[in-house]
């Protein structure tokens, strides 16, 4: 279980726009058109991006070596990003499973670098 009470306003709101834009994706996989029609749920990328920077940028008591780690997680999460992009647009061979070989290649740099 996730512990609320300790996480910042920044980590807080990253991980509910983080949650709300998978869930639109799913919604848009499940329903094609249920989102699309609507909006455009990639531009949630632009409150991901905002809250992911704030967090980083914002000065908190952590030490040096903390602030490395999370630079380098935020390394290892664009890196993460390009490579789901390029086997989403690549992907088209693995049919309906496209959008979870893409997730899953997408979260291998970060789970690589724990």
């Amino acid at each position: 279980m996730i512990d609320f009470s300790n996480m910042s306003i920044s980590r807080f709101g990253f991980a509910i726009a983080l949650a709300v834009y998978l869930g639109l994706l799913f919604a848009e996989y499940l329903r094609p058109g249920f989102v699309s029609n609507m909006m455009n749920a990639h531009l949630m990328w632009i409150v991901i991006g905002g809250f992911g920077i704030c967090e980083l940028v914002v000065d908190s008591p952590l030490a040096m070596e903390q602030k490395r780690s999370r630079i380098s997680l935020l390394g290892s999460i664009l890196a993460g990003i390009l490579l789901a992009l390029i086997i989403w647009h690549f992907g088209s061979l693995f049919g309906d499973m496209r959008l979870f070989f893409a997730l899953a290649v997408g979260i291998l740099p970060s789970v690589l670098l724990k």
